[in-house]
């Protein structure tokens, strides 16, 4: 089975128990990144100990215990986390946590956006690519707005799999593109 669909197995899994607790779904998807990104800091030690063939099960066990008091999760995904260990199936974390994020936000009716600007956006600008973002997707839009200084003008927004490029870059690339195609529409302009 490719990891891919055993981390969606894990995931749904997790959202499931998230459920049937009450639905704390978020509360679990947002532990489970956390523990992760405490896990991946220093260059990802504690996440390639926990992953690591050398060490044997037991060793593996005895780091997670001796981490997770200090990493204050819930018992629910404190089991969790120990059953992906158990299963060897804790290299595959980073995917079952990107996963139940997705999972999480569908069930929400909610959507994460990445929102690329050439420079930093006013708050009413926000709003305005938050409502069409919005309107666009009808879903609640959550949106990371960044700032790269290599785009020319204009923004580019990455809802899910789905990539709006309204850059100025992308504008002069469709030009070109026409002109190359029908070079005899510069005269005609």
């Amino acid at each position: 089975m490719a990891d891919g669909t055993i981390a969606r197995r894990y995931a749904k899994a997790l959202v499931a128990l998230g459920q049937e607790e009450g639905g704390i779904t978020d509360a679990l998807t947002q532990e489970l990144e956390e523990v992760l990104q405490a896990l991946q800091a220093h260059e990802g030690q504690l996440f390639d100990a926990l992953c690591h063939p050398a060490l044997s099960p037991n060793e593996r066990k005895a780091v997670l215990d001796a981490i997770l008091p200090k990493l204050k999760v819930q018992p629910l995904l404190q089991n969790f986390l120990r059953l992906v260990l158990d299963k060897q199936r804790f290299s595959l974390l980073p995917a079952i946590a990107a996963d139940a994020r997705r999972q999480a936000d569908d069930l929400a009716g909610r959507a994460r956006a990445v929102v690329t600007t050439a420079t930093d956006l006013t708050a009413d600008m926000r709003k305005t690519v938050q409502a069409a973002l919005e309107s666009s997707t009808g879903k609640k839009v959550e949106i990371d707005f960044q700032v790269d200084s290599g785009l020319i003008g204009g923004m580019v927004a990455q809802v899910g799999d789905i990539s709006y490029d309204a850059s100025v870059r992308a504008r002069l690339e469709d030009l070109q593109s026409a002109l190359i195609r029908n070079p005899g529409a510069v005269a005609e302009a």
